[in-house]
């Protein structure tokens, strides 16, 4: 079929596939009627367009009548907290279906870059957290769900898109292992699951600009990952013409008073025939693979056709609304709750204290400034303007309406009048709050409001009075008012329903199950900060972010998120035979470990079980990597659940520079199997010896 297609378009009618259109020439505005990204406009045969819009986490509200007819979803960062398969599956659905409504057949994402820098920009847009694997495993469903709706899911940012600063000119310097061991994992994934696209970034990879590496793009993505779709560039990430570096779209194919266009028809004339058609080819193949060609599944040609449903078709339903309360409410982390002050009892006085308990969102500020964000969004072309927002203040007061409970406020960043308004209550909470955006890093780890933090909790642990510090964030933060409270959430900025999600965490409607997908630190200083200079080492090497950390003091560590239930751990077996396994989830697996998981407490739970991995000494691996996680929902008192974490064959490698090949370590492998990265339950252990795997750890290894 694509032979055929192809056979019968022009080189004029392959070229609109191979570069963008819809900007207005020289600016940096789109034109009426145009997604952020379209291609392919009136072809013939009935050859769909493709329209392109942001992005991984909704869709982008660049008008203002678009901010009340879109879902206003959590960022992903916040949807990877609950580590729930399901979940996210759900939720690449749900974006899917909102695109499609809206006129559009390709979605801009997921990011799945790895937070190697904890003041990186659009962390909160990236799936993984701090961890390949959980990229690597969150990043399927996500994109099988987007596809299922006939929608091309475009992932990003390729590769090593750490950092916001210099992002055009930094240049990262990664060693194969490395790109092989942390950064590659989430994108290989994702082309397991059949990504249709790939986008490029900005920055350079060892040297060479990654729209335009062919080191990156040939011979890893295309070559050795085996992607059949096409890569498609960054907007404006193309510093020459690099059609036989790898690109195969250049986006958004018009110029602006520093960009100018490199997949010309004088240049796109030098390439074969075949070359060409490798590029236009790619894209029908995956055009075709996901049903976009099907009379039924087609949705509109910009720029007539697309203005109504793109400005102002409503795309919400009650369904997507249902799940983004659910998807928010989940990504509540439960990160202290010292002599268990929480949850709150229905008639108790509350102290809600400071501006971020009620922060407000400005539309027309966001939209009149690109990378403007807010406490329930970020800023720049990942940025879903929250429509009408539920604040932490707005949501306790419906909450209290509902259970009887009394709220008093003070709503300014003064810490002695918010003791002094507290004196009367029960529980004072106090708040803080920041945001991100795509252009340039976080200036640090701190919340706007730590000053008034530090000092209200420190002024209402004087006071005697009990307090929950309550922070909104789009990644890590430091709390140095820690010591001074008895109980911290936080969530990732999450959109509409931010205040109910806490409110219902807060009164045990919901019990926190969700789990950090990074770290926070005692002190900024022990993270890596974004580079200052063109040259980038990544010296690191593959001890990226919490790995980096073992045996370091931390706040909060990574995968913690505790529950007002408990959760005992048994190990049940391991076992080097798979076929005997105690579920099929281990078919095929190098290594079974099974385990059962007890809720000891009081009430329902649920709990993300953890499996971390060290290889044998003299590897130059971390001490520990995650090699599985289960989350086991809603669980109740006195029940337990069996799980199993499949260890496969490429799980118990490291990629060698010398080589240039996966390669499994001889000797003793541990295991560890707990509720976080630093709250194991219990251990064990494993042998390898030249490629076969053993329980026997005495058994030695052939020279």
């Amino acid at each position: 079929m694509v032979s055929a297609l192809l056979g019968g378009m022009s080189r004029q009618d392959k070229y609109r596939f191979i570069r963008g259109t819809g900007w207005e020439n020289g600016t940096y505005e789109t034109l009426p009627g145009y997604y952020v990204g379209d291609a392919g406009l009136n072809e013939k045969f009935g050859i769909p367009s493709l329209n392109f819009e942001d992005n991984g986490q909704g869709f982008r509200t660049v008008a203002k009548s678009i901010i009340g007819n879109v879902t206003s979803w959590p960022v992903t960062l916040a949807v990877a907290s609950s580590w729930s398969e399901v979940d996210t599956q759900r939720f690449g659905v749900a974006l899917g279906q909102e695109f499609r409504i809206k006129g559009a057949n390709g979605l801009l994402g997921p990011g799945v870059n790895v937070a190697r820098v904890a003041r990186g920009g659009r962390n909160a847009e990236y799936i993984s957290g701090e961890e390949p694997y959980l990229g690597a495993r969150l990043v399927v469903p996500y994109v099988m769900g987007v596809q299922s709706q006939k929608v091309l899911a475009v992932v990003k940012h390729y590769v090593n898109n750490n950092q916001e600063d210099l992002r055009d000119t930094v240049d990262a310097i990664v060693d194969n292992r490395t790109e092989w061991e942390v950064y590659y994992p989430p994108f290989q994934a994702a082309v397991d699951a059949g990504v249709g696209a790939v986008m490029c970034s900005y920055n350079l990879v060892n040297g060479v600009h990654a729209c335009g590496n062919p080191d990156a793009l040939l011979m890893d993505l295309k070559g050795k990952m085996g992607f059949e779709g096409f890569v498609q560039s960054d907007w404006w990430a193309i510093h020459s013409f690099v059609a036989e570096e790898g690109v195969d779209q250049e986006m958004p194919g018009d110029s602006t008073p520093s960009n100018v266009n490199w997949f010309t028809d004088a240049n796109l004339d030098t390439l074969s025939d075949a070359k060409v058609d490798d590029m236009v080819g790619r894209m029908l193949l995956m055009m075709l693979r996901f049903g976009l060609f099907e009379p039924s599944n087609q949705t509109c040609q910009p720029p007539l056709e697309c203005s109504s449903k793109l400005y102002d078709v409503d795309a919400k339903s009650p369904e997507r609304d249902a799940l983004n309360r659910q998807l928010a409410t989940k990504a509540v982390m439960l990160l202290k709750n010292e002599g268990g002050i929480l949850p709150l009892q229905p008639n108790v006085k509350i102290a809600v204290l400071g501006s971020a308990c009620d922060a407000p969102q400005d539309y027309d500020a966001q939209l009149a400034q690109w990378d403007l964000g807010s406490y329930y969004n970020i800023g720049g072309s990942g940025r879903v303007i929250a429509y009408e927002p539920i604040s932490i203040y707005a949501g306790l007061k419906s909450k209290c309406e509902e259970l009887g409970c009394t709220v008093v406020s003070e709503l300014t960043d003064n810490a002695s009048a918010a003791v002094e308004v507290a004196q009367e209550s029960d529980v004072a909470i106090i708040c803080g709050a920041t945001t991100s955006t795509e252009g340039h890093d976080r200036a640090n780890l701190s919340v706007d409001q730590e000053d008034f933090m530090v000092n209200a909790a420190s002024g209402l642990k004087g006071a005697g009075k009990p307090v929950v510090s309550l922070t909104i964030t789009p990644g890590s933060i430091v709390l140095p008012w820690v010591d001074d409270v008895d109980a911290v959430l936080n969530i990732f900025l999450a959109g509409k329903y931010t205040g109910t999600a806490f409110a219902d965490a807060l009164f045990g409607d919901s019990n926190p199950s969700g789990k950090s997908p990074i770290t926070f630190p005692v002190q900024e200083s022990d993270m890596v900060a974004p580079c200052n200079e063109t040259a980038c080492p990544y010296t690191e090497g593959v001890f990226v972010g919490w790995r980096a950390l073992e045996g370091k003091p931390v706040t909060f560590p990574f995968g913690h998120g505790l529950s007002y239930t408990s959760f005992n751990y048994t190990l049940l077996g391991v076992t080097t035979d798979a076929e005997a396994a105690r579920s099929i989830d281990c078919m095929g697996a190098a290594v079974c470990v099974s385990a059962r998981i007890d809720n000891t407490g009081a009430v329902k739970g649920s709990e993300v079980a953890q499996l971390y991995m060290g290889f044998p000494e003299g590897a130059g691996e971390p001490a520990k990597v995650l090699r599985g996680f289960v989350r086991v929902e809603d669980l109740e008192p006195g029940a337990s659940a069996e799980v199993t974490f499949p260890l496969y064959e490429k799980d118990l490698q490291i990629y060698s520079n010398a080589g240039g090949a996966w390669e499994m370590p001889n000797g003793r492998f541990n295991l560890y199997i707990g509720a976080s990265s630093r709250d194991i339950r219990f251990d064990s252990a494993f042998a390898a010896c030249d490629g076969e795997v053993t329980l026997d750890l005495d058994q030695p290894c052939k020279e």
